[in-house]
């Protein structure tokens, strides 16, 4: 029997960088994937429905005919990233196992369909989520949809019923609506993008109803009429993506959703078993499952850090787009003693009205005794990119004192940090 320094379950972006980490320690490590190498943020997540948004920007007029050139540039871009993953573990020397794995115990893993152990100093577990349906309202992959089956569609729905208003379902209803589809979104909580300040929210609605986009906020479809749908898309969370991967006597614990428990190292209750990314149902975020796969390697090999996610950036793609980072202004009105607001409209940026997209604003929360920047939310052009900006300071605790010499190139949209912290 084969033993690994560590045994990586699931090649997504939590396994995929906790094996190139352990790699940079030296570590001969293993990683299996039952499916495809980059798990659902490459396949059917945030890659492909970045080449959705992408393509319906650029594609004037919605479509006449299928998504046939969508779907074409959607494998192209996703077969590139894909080659270019299992190249690296190919250059690491990272053993990479298609494979369905069972965790026997903390130091033994069986490959279903080889029938073959293999020894493991440590397992991560990393196997991800899935699209998650209603009790009531099941996928059946022709009407009821998930987010995956919808980036499959040949055609466009004609009139499409989005139901739940967070990331994933905004994201849809702005690319559809832009390719043609008529599109109604149905929120139960009374606003789009709960997660995001109010004001942020509102804006987005606003834009949406300007598109034609129909916005039901407040809203339960139980026992309603559905019937004048032809498509029913299903943006409702996500669930634990694992079946029979333990042995009753791993003893790995979960939450009472399944979801793997772990401490501020990512170990689980198992003292040799780690768990990141989607299926410990934490943050869902790509970049968060990359970085807990990194933490959770160091973890294991003598340099422990707990997690930190005080400055993680949230992005949505919609149009105009959506991000923040560090504390929304209710979280911060709670936790902070006095607050104030800082807010610029993208209507006094030069490049903004080159580009002609002047719609949005960027807002500062501050933290009034200090002045140190506390959290950011931005809607308007190039918001996913600013935001990283945001995220350094956050991360560091800067102040508006510490920021204020800083000279961005003019014209950018970037000058709305300059902007912001001078007024």
């Amino acid at each position: 029997m084969e033993t690994y320094d560590l045994v990586i379950i699931g090649g997504g972006w939590a396994g995929f960088n906790a094996a190139l980490e352990a790699k940079k320690l030296e570590k001969k490590v293993c990683l299996i994937e039952c499916s495809q190498i980059g798990g659902t943020c490459l396949n059917q997540g945030c890659i492909p429905t970045k080449v959705l948004t992408n393509f319906a920007k650029k594609t004037s007029g919605g479509l006449s005919q299928g998504l046939s050139l969508f779907k074409k540039e959607k494998e192209n871009t996703v077969s590139t990233l894909k080659n270019g993953m299992e190249f690296m573990l190919k250059s690491q020397k990272i053993d990479f196992i298609r494979g369905t794995a069972k965790i026997i115990s903390q130091d033994k893993v069986l490959i279903k369909e080889e029938k073959e152990e293999i020894g493991a100093k440590f397992i991560l577990i990393a196997t991800g989520s899935r699209p998650k349906d209603l009790p009531f309202l099941k996928f059946d992959h022709k009407r009821i949809l998930s987010s995956d089956d919808i980036l499959e569609l040949d055609s466009l729905p004609g009139n499409l019923l989005i139901v739940g208003g967070g990331v994933i379902g905004c994201e849809f209803a702005c690319a559809l609506n832009k390719l043609g589809s008529k599109v109604t979104i149905a929120e139960i909580l009374d606003r789009l993008v709960f997660m995001f300040d109010k004001d942020i929210s509102q804006k987005l609605e606003q834009v949406f109803k300007k598109l034609a986009i129909t916005v039901n906020t407040g809203y339960d479809i139980k026992d309603k009429d559905l019937s004048s749908y032809d498509k029913i898309l299903l943006c409702v969370g996500r669930e634990v993506n694992f079946n029979e991967l333990f042995e009753s006597k791993a003893g790995v614990e979960t939450d009472k959703n399944g979801f793997i428990r772990v401490d501020d190292k990512l170990k689980t209750s198992v003292s040799r078993i780690y768990a990141a990314g989607d299926c410990t149902g934490g943050l869902q975020l790509a970049h968060v499952a990359s970085y807990e796969g990194r933490m959770a390697v160091n973890n294991m090999f003598g340099k422990p850090r707990s997690v930190d996610y005080s400055a993680v950036p949230s992005s949505v793609f919609t149009n105009p787009e959506l991000a923040q980072v560090g504390m929304n202004q209710e979280e911060a009105r709670n936790k902070v003693k006095n607050t104030k607001i800082i807010k610029k409209f993208f209507l006094s940026v030069g490049m903004a009205h080159i580009i002609k997209e002047t719609d949005g604003f960027l807002k500062l929360i501050i933290d009034s005794d200090n002045n140190t920047i506390l959290g950011a939310g931005i809607i308007g052009p190039q918001a996913t990119e600013l935001i990283n900006t945001l995220t350094v300071a956050i991360k560091y605790k800067l102040t508006l004192d510490d920021l204020k010499d800083l000279i961005f190139a003019h014209p950018s949209i970037s000058e709305i940090f300059t902007e912001t912290i001078q007024s």
